[in-house]
């Protein structure tokens, strides 16, 4: 026969100390998370950037084209 812990909820009603546990399991995990993820997003924010940079600088450079012909006098 085999001995288990008591389950809290099932065997046991639920404590402070269970909720305080689990909830510090769950900080821990969103913080390693956090902390595998951010070079990653930090990578992507900067390379979203740039390109949004480069689209504005093209959007810019046609709409200059358009919006002013350029006319050329000579005289002869």
């Amino acid at each position: 026969m085999t001995t288990r812990e008591p389950v809290p909820g099932v065997d046991r009603p639920i404590t402070k100390e269970d909720l305080e546990a689990r909830l510090r399991n769950v900080r821990d995990e969103v913080g390693k998370v956090k902390e595998s993820t951010l070079g990653a997003g930090i990578a992507a924010g900067g390379a979203a950037l740039v390109l949004l940079v480069i689209l504005a600088f093209l959007i810019g450079r046609r709409r200059g084209k358009k919006k002013y012909a350029f006319v050329e006098i000579r005289r002869v």
